[in-house]
């Protein structure tokens, strides 16, 4: 009588335990789905940022040149005059166009995914695409 007490123990014992894996399994894909959309949501945010500095960076350039460039390399280049009052005196700093976004080796700037904006030159905007 004693062995068929124990059986029952340890047939309760598997099916918990296989009860607890598939709820850990389940658990475990929702997490990952979880992280796979803030991963995405997360460089859809950074590549957006990205396009927001070129197009203030193009509205900068317009302002010191009358025109907007004919590509974006020529941003990456170029430096613009920023005013800051410092100790009570208005002085004029030289800072790039471009802070923090990363450029190829042809001097484009890129996005966080490695692919070129794309430029409309004519309106002097980014065309977006999100990656």
């Amino acid at each position: 009588m004693m062995n068929i007490v124990n059986g029952n123990k340890n047939s309760e014992t598997s099916f918990e335990n296989i009860m607890v894996l598939i709820m850990i399994f389940i658990l475990v894909t929702i997490s990952v789905q979880q992280y796979s959309k803030m991963i995405k949501y997360g460089k859809i945010a950074v590549y957006k940022e990205d396009v927001q500095r070129l197009n203030v960076a193009l509205i900068l350039y317009r302002l010191q040149y009358g025109k907007f460039p004919k590509n974006l390399s020529i941003l990456a280049n170029r430096r613009y005059l920023k005013k800051v009052i410092i100790n009570g005196k208005i002085r004029y700093i030289k800072k790039n166009f471009l802070n923090n976004v990363k450029v190829d080796k042809k001097g484009y700037p890129i996005s966080s995914a490695g692919k070129r904006f794309v430029y409309d030159s004519k309106n002097g905007r980014i065309v977006i695409s999100l990656p």
